[in-house]
């Protein structure tokens, strides 16, 4: 594996917004511990967009790329304005068409989508995703507005607006948090209740210093999995089409032996990078989760090429975190499925990085499961020639402790530590 290679980047994360209309008490950005928001313009502006888009024709054109995406995030980006909008659409086929044809889409939170904004999206042709965590009882546990009052009602007011829009072709995906408070079978059948074709599921952003409350693992090791693998298998057993999940969907075409390329999982290359307000460049933003100030690498799009950008440290850890994994990692037989899991959940202020997920055992039981469950479906010819098989997960267990006792830590251990503190 060469790691001195040159990096690329295909997709960007644009924090447009420092600030957001609702106060989430999970939310990465603002309430896990990182304060260096407070030091960013509220707004990007028109200059640092000029400045972002020409370092993305520099990286495209050197590293031979003729198409990009540009996915606008904050905070909350709605509250930049529909001019604002126009804006960075044109600034980017101004400065990178017709060599380099750019994508967008948005991540919002919903509560202020009308139709105006419908109409300003589909005509800059914007795909759309809303953060939506299930029913009205499991979002409103967290995603709070200032005043500590849920926001269920409004996002599913601007939900719906988004779904029945004459202008828009492409209706809204959803990105939801997992609630292990919650039922996920209610929650599944919430989201197919609401008309909605994609959910993407996250796990929340806990690390080894702000770990997963203990009482969720009192009555099992892998809450978490249970939580997923009973919304898993309605899901399988229905396989209609009508509802998307994206983990469930990643986790079965890495299994089957797809190149899928999905931060939270696999052994691709992570092939992004984030531009905050005021144009710093920065390894994916979930990683503030790690502590006050932890993306911050010095690097800026005024001063820096993405090339540069990506080769600071961890830039370069975030790049390889699939493949520069744990010594336990190393030993797991859905090493090449998991990969180790998402980068923030990996992180200690002891050992930096050299750690599985503090979701590992979840991770293991999902993974066999969905293994197991999608072989008993799959032709004998076919499981042969995969060379797929089933395994339980307490054989994992034992597979990974036995692996252990032959191994030694990578030779990349010291990288991974770096980042202790």
């Amino acid at each position: 594996m060469d790691t001195n290679e040159n990096l690329k980047c295909y997709m960007v994360v644009v924090k447009i917004t420092g600030r957001c209309n609702i106060n989430c008490t999970y939310c990465y950005m603002y309430n896990l511990g990182d304060n260096s928001y407070l030091k960013l313009p509220k707004k990007m502006s028109e200059k640092t967009v000029v400045e972002m888009m020409n370092r993305v024709r520099e990286h495209c054109i050197e590293n031979g790329i003729n198409r990009y995406v540009f996915s606008l995030h904050g905070g909350e980006p709605l509250l930049a304005g529909q001019d604002f909008f126009r804006m960075i659409v044109a600034k980017a086929n101004e400065i990178l068409m017709p060599e380099v044809t750019p994508s967008f889409s948005v991540q919002t939170n919903g509560m202020m989508i009308n139709e105006e904004w419908c109409k300003t999206l589909a005509e800059l042709d914007f795909d759309i995703g809303i953060s939506l965590d299930g029913t009205k009882e499991a979002h409103d546990m967290y995603r709070l507005d200032f005043k500590g009052n849920g926001t269920y009602d409004d996002v599913i007011k601007g939900l719906k607006i988004a779904q029945e829009s004459e202008h828009l072709i492409r209706k809204p995906g959803v990105l939801c948090v997992l609630n292990i408070d919650s039922d996920p079978v209610e929650i599944y059948n919430q989201f197919k209740m609401l008309g909605i074709t994609s959910i993407d599921i996250l796990l929340p952003d806990y690390t080894y210093d702000n770990p997963p409350p203990a009482k969720h693992y009192e009555n099992s090791d892998h809450p978490y999995a249970d939580w997923l693998i009973k919304m898993f298998d309605v899901w399988f057993k229905e396989n209609d089409g009508r509802l998307r999940v994206r983990i469930f969907e990643f986790i079965t075409g890495l299994i089957l032996g797809n190149d899928i390329s999905f931060d939270h999982l696999g052994s691709e290359k992570n092939e992004l990078l984030v531009i905050e307000t005021d144009g710093e460049i920065e390894a994916v933003d979930v990683l503030k989760a790690c502590g006050d100030g932890f993306t911050k690498a010095g690097a800026n799009v005024a001063t820096h090429s993405f090339n540069n950008a990506m080769q600071t440290d961890l830039a370069k850890m975030y790049h390889y975190s699939h493949i520069k994994v744990a010594k336990k990692c190393l030993a797991c037989p859905v090493k090449e499925v998991c990969g180790g899991g998402y980068i923030p959940h990996r992180y200690s202020s002891k050992n930096g990085f050299n750690n599985p997920s503090v979701y590992c055992n979840d991770l293991l039981k999902l993974i066999t499961h969905i293994q197991n469950t999608v072989i008993n479906e799959l032709p004998e010819e076919f499981i042969k020639e995969m060379e797929v098989e089933k395994i339980t997960y307490h054989e994992a267990l034992q597979m990974i402790e036995d692996e252990m006792l032959q191994m030694e830590e990578p030779d990349y251990a010291i990288e991974l530590e770096s980042f202790k503190k």
